[in-house]
């Protein structure tokens, strides 16, 4: 089960964050900088990404108990977001789950863009918010729970040697070669979304068939 469950985790928080479609947004925003500036530039936004997802996989739990949330709720909801972003992928969009038009048009003003919007919300969006929260409420151990944050570690290295590489692969990929790519993550990630609401659904239906049985 844990190696499953990391696989999992792994995964879905890969395809969720979605390194490759951060690419134009970065190579955009930094288009001006040097390279020292471009570095220190991804150190900020993976240090945000990284602080915002640990954060929110601590803390995930206490919140949904906070607001009377069952973590079967939050994964029927995880599920039809999944679906949203993984919708738009399939059509090589960038997701407005994620960052809008005018936020991105907002931050080309910014100083300093590592933060808002590339560590928060490109990197550390909602959707990649819901998926560590989901999936620690469905870590049954230790070890569960450990790969999460083993995860988040991974996905987040991966970025940061996209986002390095980003003016390489725009030259090498193309822009077809990366709509391919993202094309074929938002299929992971709508069938991930799926596996989230069968598995909150189906938790839910055994509840009540087993309340329903005479005692």
């Amino acid at each position: 089960m844990t190696l499953q469950f990391a696989i999992l985790s792994f995964t879905s928080l890969l395809a969720i964050v979605n390194p490759l479609g951060a690419i134009p947004l970065y190579v955009a925003l930094t288009a001006q900088y040097t390279k020292e500036q471009r570095r220190a530039t991804l150190r900020r936004a993976i240090t945000t990404g990284f602080g915002v997802l640990i954060v929110f996989a601590l803390a995930g739990t206490y919140i949904l108990e906070f607001f009377g949330i069952t973590r079967q709720a939050f994964q029927v909801a995880g599920g039809i977001l999944f679906f949203a972003v993984g919708w738009d992928m399939l059509q090589a969009r960038r997701s407005r789950v994620k960052t809008t038009e005018e936020e991105e048009s907002e931050s080309t003003h910014r100083d300093d863009v590592g933060i808002i919007p590339l560590g928060l919300p490109t990197l550390a969006g909602p959707g990649a918010i819901t998926t560590v929260i989901a999936l620690n409420g469905q870590a049954r151990s230790v070890l569960d729970s450990a790969a999460v944050y083993v995860a988040i570690v991974l996905v987040l290295a991966i970025c940061w040697l996209t986002l390095t590489a980003a003016p390489m692969l725009t030259r090498r990929m193309g822009q077809t070669g990366m709509n391919v790519m993202t094309r074929l993550m938002g299929l992971l990630v709508m069938v991930i979304g799926a596996q989230f609401v069968i598995n909150g659904a189906t938790t839910v239906v055994l509840e009540i068939i087993s309340r329903a049985r005479p005692a």
